[in-house]
């Protein structure tokens, strides 16, 4: 962890301000802490007004936040416009991130005529094959492997163990934890003579700029058709992608969710944990696919999808549920009608 006053800080973030200070050459910070209860020599974090009566009692000595809570608190505030999008700057300034040395260690492997860029780290049991290429200033931690005539852009970093396949074309920046595998085959098969035959496949998969996967995340390639994921998707743990999908920008998707092949995602789309999509459908720009859901048809329009069902919307689903909890009460009414009617000798006819 790193020291700052907290002038130092403020003077490292663009149009940063100090409020409630007097002295913030004294004022030191060298951990960031939850609000609540917060921690001497911490900086926390407040950006959401649920969390001002917390703040105004916080024992951390600083508190991003904005001008508006700023006017709200007695504790040193550094004030920003956005401090939820600036409290990633702050942490890598508290909690530098492990540099990588400009090497390639001496139990990785680069063949001959792959290429390796300037200022680039190789790790331990790496492997880059014939006709790979790695963009600068990039990171293969221990255990990567790049395939024959994969690509890599600059600045990425390619996590642990990671696997990415022959002819893979990957952007700049790419960002990637433990375990993930890009461009192994896609799931199809056909039945017949008592088995499942395999089909080839020879696309591949092409990732835009930025992209980020968590770990264990699978993309597959394509079957004859390539699988693309647009610029700026970001992917948690255990997200899988089938064969000739095609993701939009800025398509975020958290763990434990499925996409079935040759499904088309636009822009902006936001999908929950746990979801099931089939195959060979759309969802279009825009829309957000609560947790949990299962989404089996082509979506019409844009909105928020929840349920395991066909694909309704919010209100549809509220609806749903409402006439679900009505069904089962009626059960209840029906037997108290039955027992009245008993009571009261009326034969009712079914």
């Amino acid at each position: 962890m790193a020291r700052y006053t907290l002038e130092e800080l403020a003077s490292k973030i663009s149009g940063a301000k100090i409020e409630n200070c007097a002295d913030p050459k004294k004022i030191q910070v060298e951990s960031v802490s939850p609000v609540n209860p917060g921690v001497t020599n911490s900086i926390s974090f407040l950006a959401n007004k649920k969390m001002l009566s917390d703040a105004k009692k916080t024992a951390s000595s600083i508190v991003l936040t904005t001008a508006e809570f700023a006017k709200e608190l007695e504790v040193p505030c550094l004030v920003v416009d956005k401090p939820d999008l600036i409290l990633a700057q702050v942490l890598d300034l508290i909690y530098p991130p492990h540099k990588f040395e400009n090497k390639i260690e001496p139990t990785a492997f680069v063949h001959p005529n792959a290429k390796v860029g300037k200022n680039c780290y190789v790790g331990n049991f790496a492997s880059v094959a014939e006709g790979a290429e790695i963009g600068d200033n990039s990171i293969l931690e221990d255990g990567v492997r790049i395939g024959r005539g994969a690509k890599v852009g600059e600045g990425s970093h390619v996590g642990p163990n990671n696997v990415i396949h022959h002819g893979v074309i990957i952007g700049k920046r790419f960002k990637s934890f433990g375990n993930c595998t890009v461009g192994g085959d896609g799931f199809r098969f056909v039945f017949a003579n008592g088995k499942h035959n395999k089909i080839p496949q020879v696309g591949t998969v092409i990732v835009g700029d930025d992209v980020e996967m968590g770990s264990n995340s699978a993309i597959d390639r394509g079957g004859l058709e390539n699988t693309i994921i647009g610029d700026g998707c970001k992917f948690d743990n255990l997200v899988h992608i089938g064969h000739n999908c095609v993701l939009g920008k800025n398509v975020v998707i958290a763990g434990y969710t499925g996409i079935a092949g040759s499904t088309t995602i636009g822009d902006n789309v936001t999908i929950g944990g746990g979801c099931g999509v089939a195959d060979h459908i759309s969802i279009p720009s825009g829309t957000i696919v609560g947790g949990g859901t299962s989404v089996r048809n082509t979506l019409a329009k844009p909105d928020i999808y929840v349920g395991w069902d066909y694909g309704l919307t919010f209100p549809e689903f509220q609806k749903l549920r409402v006439n679900i909890k009505n069904v089962v009460n009626f059960q209840k009414w029906a037997r108290r009608i039955k027992a009245l009617e008993s009571k009261l000798g009326i034969s009712a006819e079914e």
